[in-house]
């Protein structure tokens, strides 16, 4: 006699949203421990000296006090509330993305995580400080800062290269990462196809 085949019982709506999505919670929770933790330290440690500078590795990477009151590159500078809705929206996105996505993309979450980690450190200074606290700093001339970029369209004044690096943080390198994870997995992966049935 033929034992009837056990059924699984259903995936819960929690067991979806943590358990089966590990990579992202690790590198959510990594994330916003570093970048709120590196903040708190920067802001004890290299706030007092501005407008000086810590040199970690001289003529390469210091430590320098910047309040970013912009997004990336300080564009839409002053427009915090703007920005914190954004950040908001793009933070309830990606958790729908992860949410969605098969537990097998490892990957894939993990970058998801970085992301969503990085984006909700910076939302976490935009909405309580009004500004984002960044003191990561590239301390050499950027090539080419003498030239000029000229944009393509009419009316529209050539920018210069900036001379340095804008000043960063642990979250801004998180979404980098994130962000460059999942630019490599659609480059670089394809979904595999099934197999034809063998003839019997």
């Amino acid at each position: 006699m033929v034992e009837a085949a056990q059924t699984k019982p259903p995936i819960t709506l929690l067991q979806n949203f943590f358990t089966r999505k590990l990579p992202f919670w690790y590198a959510f929770v990594l994330v916003l421990i570093a970048d709120l933790g590196s903040k708190a330290w920067a802001e004890n440690t290299v706030r007092p000296i501005d407008p000086g500078k810590i040199d970690v590795i001289p003529g390469f990477l210091a430590w320098k006090w910047a309040e970013n009151l912009g997004a990336a590159f300080s564009i839409f500078s002053g427009n915090t509330g703007m920005l914190a809705l954004i950040a908001l929206g793009v933070t309830s996105a990606i958790f729908i993305f992860m949410i969605r996505s098969h537990p097998d993309r490892k990957w894939f979450l993990l970058g998801l995580g970085l992301v969503a980690g990085g984006a909700l450190g910076n939302l976490h200074d935009r909405v309580l400080l009004g500004h984002v606290r960044d003191f990561i700093l590239f301390d050499f001339d950027m090539p080419g800062y003498t030239w000029s970029i000229t944009w393509f369209w009419r009316d529209t004044p050539s920018r210069p290269i900036p001379q340095r690096f804008p000043i960063f943080n642990v979250a801004d390198m998180a979404i980098d990462g994130g962000v460059g994870v999942m630019l490599v997995l659609s480059l670089f992966t394809k979904d595999a196809k099934p197999k034809p049935a063998e003839a019997k």
